[in-house]
């Protein structure tokens, strides 16, 4: 299998912007450190410490915020450095160094590696020190700029809760969706074991009988045993017929089953699936359709070195697009021409676009005089 493409840069994501939105905020905190009475030193050091937090702030944003995937150290370290330089400019700036709390507070709501409730109890700890340390040290409290922090915290807390349960339900579903193609596959395999048991079980079960009986009879009654020869032969016929009913039967995959088995294939390959439920994989063309997914899922795993696969069914099509590195060529590989005679004997139309960017294969039965 081909190396899995890198992904994308997360500056090209966008979600830099949603950070460097909010930090227009941080005007506030330099006009205050601009127009304090301390030195010169004292307010370019001043002015150092909002540049340094507004570049951890937004690295922070860009590579961890609402992705639980990022370093754990590299997040603890970055909020345990944010809250470090707030609290390096509460000697130049008193209490408006808070300005720059509620950007720590989103830090700690979003990008934090902890359990809610301890989101929660942060939030809670930095709203309490910006009424606490004023109190402690002599500062002047500025009442609406803590109105202000409580209503950023209430705000940081419900949608951090949302967040979560919104990510909850994901889960749940995923793991519904994931049991719903095991048991998918389970009832396939229970369905093969009984309808080899109920078709061939008696058959075999006769023949046994009789070739025994045929056998003792050969001496003591002849006409007998060339009568239960003659019933074993044909007994045999229809069972060799049975077998291979069943045989084609088992040939013919069944949609359902197909769409969960494609799900297992494509997760274990690492390749992320978004595939229709199996339980509404039924329709008139179901069968042609599984033929043409199980073949298409098993060029993406073998050959495309695709991250996703996307399968789009309806009444009249299915479609498999994966993300990986196709080739017009692939077109004119036997799985695939092999498959298109099948649709096309089943009345309908294959068409495979392929290139570097990706493969898309299309299979639409019912298309009319065309």
């Amino acid at each position: 299998m081909s190396p899995t493409p890198a992904p994308a840069s997360p500056w090209r994501s966008g979600r830099w912007v949603f950070a460097a939105v909010w930090l227009i905020f941080i005007v506030y905190p330099v006009v205050a450190v601009i127009t304090s009475d301390s030195s010169a030193a004292v307010k370019a050091i001043g002015l150092a410490l909002l540049a340094l937090f507004v570049v951890v702030y937004l690295l922070l944003c860009v590579y961890s915020m609402f992705d639980e995937d990022g370093s754990v150290a590299l997040r603890n370290t970055a909020i345990a450095a944010l809250a470090a330089l707030m609290v390096g400019l509460m000697p130049i700036l008193h209490t408006d160094a808070f300005a720059v709390a509620p950007f720590l507070m989103a830090a700690v709501s979003f990008a934090a590696p902890w359990k809610p409730r301890y989101s929660l109890a942060a939030v809670v700890a930095i709203i309490a020190a910006a009424v606490v340390v004023p109190e402690i040290v002599g500062w002047e409290l500025d009442t609406g700029f803590l109105i202000v922090m409580v209503v950023v915290g209430i705000t940081m807390g419900f949608s951090r809760v949302m967040r979560d349960s919104q990510r909850e339900r994901e889960e749940a579903t995923e793991r519904q969706r994931e049991l719903n193609a095991r048991l998918a596959v389970v009832a396939e395999r229970e369905r093969v074991a009984r309808d080899v048991h109920d078709i061939l079980g008696h058959s075999l079960t006769v023949i046994s009988v009789k070739s025994e009986l045929a056998g003792r009879l050969v001496d003591l009654d002849p006409d007998r045993a060339k009568t239960e020869l003659a019933e074993l032969n044909a007994l045999a016929r229809e069972a060799l017929a049975e077998v291979r009913a069943t045989v084609g039967n088992l040939r013919a995959p069944e949609l359902p089953s197909v769409v969960a088995a494609a799900e297992i294939a494509l997760t274990t390959a690492g390749i992320d699936a978004d595939l229709p439920d199996p339980d509404s994989c039924d329709g008139v063309h179901a069968e042609l359709f599984a033929w043409v997914l199980r073949e298409a899922v098993t060029n993406v795993v073998r050959h495309s070195g695709a991250t996703r696969c996307t399968v789009t069914l309806t009444a009249e099509s299915i479609s498999i697009a994966d993300n990986g590195r196709g080739s017009p060529l692939l077109t004119f590989g036997n799985g695939l021409r092999g498959l298109a005679e099948r649709v096309d004997a089943g009345g309908g139309r294959l068409v495979v676009d392929s290139d570097a960017t990706g493969t898309t294969v299309t299979a639409t039965v019912g298309l009319g005089p065309e």
